[in-house]
């Protein structure tokens, strides 16, 4: 299951189970199935074309199209769960005896039949449903219309660090000597760094503070930025005009191909002592092709990379350096230093409040940065209920100034390059709230039961393969693992943007002490029940829909509001772990 196709990777084999004999269904009905099949398997097809392309970069008709198909997938497996369920589960006991078994068997064949009915009837109006939603596909040529071309216009989030100043941040000074130590150390000296670490922490700032400090001392060098998706002709060319911008200052009109570039590059650095920065690697592809561009001569050349959090990348590059958060001291400076001039500046009112923001920021840069910026006009530099509502909104996913778009579409760019399965099963981490300590094996258990994990690996389990997905979250900075690897936390600025993708997406529907963030007329698939209010939760609850709930999660105080069972039609995960329910602990 896939949060852009929806539960079309669990429905098809269901679909196939039901042509199988032992489920006795017309011909007709059967007909319609595997029509149905078909149309899901092209339908599922054109959607992994579109879950490749983030959210704000889709058309709109695009995004109206995937949510009725994923709803449509949603739908017609609970219509299949409930009919296996009924069918399979109506035989009679073997020890029943004389005229009972005879009444048994005589209700279980009339109960059979009219379940068998009602599919064939439910399996027909799906099939115009499903008519429907591929005539608007074909009339509004959805798979032509996946990108919006304005969307993708915008600035790169990232391109305002390029032109930070370093007397802007602190504590830059000890990773930036650290790093210059490495390069010029006489006896040992490292040819090759790579920055490594979270979303955010300014790893390309401190890499152009190392460059801006060393590259005097070289005969040449250059300071490239890639993306996710970069095209390495105008990445190389790029390179080869900053080397020398006089020999190479009409290179972008040229039309070389990438082996043409390479062979120039190297024809160039050859005899020559060169520093070259590449900036913001995210695939070990990208660095593989340029680096066959960079000589290794015996001219004591230095190269300096930064890269995502995942240490693959940096341990096959070579040279990492882990890029570290700032510490709670070194926060302040930074954040009060933004606002007031400086921490003794801070009113006292504000200490206890400020302390709870920087925690949520977790020593990130960029965050302390975009959050100070919020705080920093007049009418809200001494307000406290400003600055609470502030804290409040950070992991909650309620935040809608432009800062803190900004920061979430960098943030959202570590989440995009994850594959498919590891952004369904990181956004499933929205149902729990900040701070939440969350269980490995209990999350691995929701994940396989939800059917997010599907595929066996040889010799494994479906836990196994779960247990997989939870180590490779961590190596890629997503989650934080406690010590004994038992668990996790969620920074919170991780839980910010995968709230307001789950609700972008109608993935989890979370009820806590903030804003409502569900909508009446939204159904409801997943649901998380935090909130303190509990009259207002009450009045939620008892005016939505309940039957299509796939599982319920509840954290106390909302003990009390658990609705009841026969409410759920579809139930998979009930989790009560997070509630005191007496002596005995719970699993999901």
């Amino acid at each position: 299951m896939n949060l852009l196709t929806g539960a079309m990777g669990s429905l098809l084999p269901k679909l196939g189970e039901l042509l199988k004999e032992e489920y006795k269904l017309q011909k007709r009905v059967k007909k319609d199935v595997a029509s149905l099949s078909n149309e899901m398997m092209s339908m599922h097809a054109a959607l992994h074309k579109v879950a490749g392309v983030p959210l704000e970069q889709l058309d709109e008709q695009v995004k109206l199209w995937v949510s009725d198909v994923r709803d449509l997938s949603y739908h017609m497996e609970d219509v299949v769960d409930r009919f296996l369920v009924r069918v399979e589960g109506f035989e009679p006991a073997a020890n029943s005896a004389g005229l009972k078994l005879l009444v048994n068997k005589i209700s279980t064949l009339f109960t059979k039949g009219k379940t068998r009915r009602r599919i064939a009837d439910a399996i027909k109006d799906i099939k115009e449903k499903m008519q429907d939603v591929a005539a608007r596909r074909d009339r509004y040529r959805v798979d032509g219309l996946v990108v919006n071309v304005a969307a993708t216009t915008t600035l790169n989030p990232r391109l305002s660090a390029l032109y930070n100043k370093v007397t802007d941040l602190v504590c830059i000074d000890e990773p930036r000597d650290e790093l210059i130590k490495r390069l010029t150390d006489e006896k040992n000296p490292t040819e090759v760094v790579s920055i490594v670490g979270f979303g955010g922490l300014g790893k390309t700032t401190l890499a152009e503070a190392v460059y801006d400090s060393l590259k005097s001392q070289f005969q040449c060098a250059a300071f490239v930025s890639l993306s996710q998706n970069p095209v390495i002709t105008r990445i190389l060319k790029k390179m080869l005009h900053q080397l020398d911008q006089q020999k190479y200052v009409h290179i972008n009109e040229a039309s070389w191909d990438e082996t043409q570039l390479i062979d120039e590059i190297r024809m160039f650095l050859s005899n020559k002592r060169y520093l070259i920065v590449i900036d913001d690697i995210w695939k070990i592809q990208s660095w593989q092709i340029i680096k066959c561009a960079l000589n290794e001569n015996s001219c004591a050349n230095r190269i300096i990379i930064t890269t995502t959090p995942d240490f693959d990348i940096a341990t096959k590059v070579g040279g990492s350096f882990k890029l570290d958060p700032l510490t709670l001291q070194s926060s302040q400076l930074l954040f009060y230093g933004r606002i007031f001039g400086s921490k003794g500046k801070c009113p006292e009112q504000l200490a206890k409040v400020s302390l709870g923001i920087l925690k949520k920021c977790g020593g990130i840069p960029f965050a302390i940065i975009t959050v100070s910026s919020l705080l920093d006009q007049p009418s809200k530099m001494v307000n406290p209920r400003e600055w609470n509502e502030v804290c409040d909104s950070i992991g909650s996913g309620h935040g809608n100034s432009p800062d803190v778009e900004t920061m979430r579409k960098i943030l959202a760019l570590s989440y995009y390059n994850l594959p498919f399965h590891l952004r369904t099963c990181l956004l499933y981490l929205s149902i729990y709230p900040e701070d939440h300590e969350i269980h490995r094996d209990d999350l691995i258990w929701k994940w396989i039961t939800e059917g997010f994990i599907q595929h066996q690996i040889k010799d494994g389990s479906l836990f196994d393969v779960g247990h997989s997905y939870f180590t490779e979250l961590v190596n890629k900075g997503m989650i934080q693992p406690c010590i004994d690897f038992k668990g996790c936390h969620l920074h919170d600025m991780v839980l910010e943007l995968i709230c307001c993708l789950s609700n972008q997406e109608n993935f989890v529907t979370v009820l806590d002490q903030n804003e409502d963030i569900m909508s009446s007329e939204r159904n409801v698939r997943r649901l998380s029940l935090q909130s303190k209010k509990e009259d207002h939760q009450t009045s939620s609850l008892s005016s939505m829909s309940l039957s299509q709930v796939r599982s319920i999660t509840i954290f106390e105080p909302a003990t009390n509001l658990m609705p009841p069972l026969p409410s759920f039609d579809v139930l998979r995960v009930l989790d009560l772990s997070g509630c005191h329910l007496g002596e005995s602990s719970h699993s999901p």
